[in-house]
């Protein structure tokens, strides 16, 4: 009788391992699933910042043929990042509401947002986003800024953590004049290329000039 009660005992606790086994592997597979789904929440939005920053600047500035009005003794870009964000008054504010913070901007990933000027060319500015993930970089990359038949980008620089150039796309109507040695493309921008060029231990910055 003591005998089968010690059995009983220990295939209950072997039942009892086997289960929270299993709990333990649902729980992880649960927090995998709900990690990449925050990740591709994140790559969304911060294409969706770049894309939405972009369309502001240009519909502001656009029409007048250059932006000499959005740099006006405004070639920092903190300054920039400031005049963008309101200055304080966000009912001046231009940028995405949460991409401003304080006087500076962060795309949806963390890292910094940077816009200036092109040197000797107000027809065309340079906006950055710095600290991306290998995906938030990749899907970046891959955006078709093609608009009424034309290309709203003159050129795309992706660098690593160490600022190597590891990708340059150029507009068609753009004379390549990249380094040898660099990888490059035309817009948009292929998903193996781009994966390629991201792979860069989640610390990529993407840089694009636009007309």
């Amino acid at each position: 009788m003591r005998k089968t009660t010690i059995n009983q005992k220990g295939s209950s606790m072997v039942e009892m391992l086997g289960v929270l086994t299993i709990i333990g592997m649902v729980g992880m597979g649960a927090i995998k699933f709900i990690g990449g789904v925050h990740n591709v929440f994140i790559q969304n939005m911060v294409v969706n910042e770049a894309r939405d920053l972009q369309k502001v600047i240009s519909d502001r500035y656009r029409f007048e043929g250059n932006y000499n009005d959005l740099f006006d003794g405004r070639n920092d870009p903190d300054a920039v990042a400031k005049f963008l964000c309101g200055e304080g008054d966000n009912k001046k504010r231009m940028a995405p509401y949460q991409m401003c913070s304080g006087d500076k901007m962060h795309h949806r990933g963390g890292g910094a947002v940077l816009v200036y000027p092109v040197s000797g060319d107000t027809t065309k500015y340079t906006m950055v986003f710095e600290g991306l993930s290998d995906t938030a970089c990749s899907s970046l990359a891959q955006v078709n800024w093609f608009t009424r038949q034309k290309s709203d980008v003159y050129q795309m620089v992706i660098t690593d953590g160490k600022d190597q150039t590891t990708f340059v796309a150029n507009s068609p109507y753009v004379e390549d004049e990249t380094a040898e040695g660099i990888a490059t493309g035309i817009f948009p921008v292929g998903a193996s290329q781009a994966l390629a060029a991201c792979a860069n231990g989640n610390n990529s910055k993407v840089q694009l000039t636009f007309f």
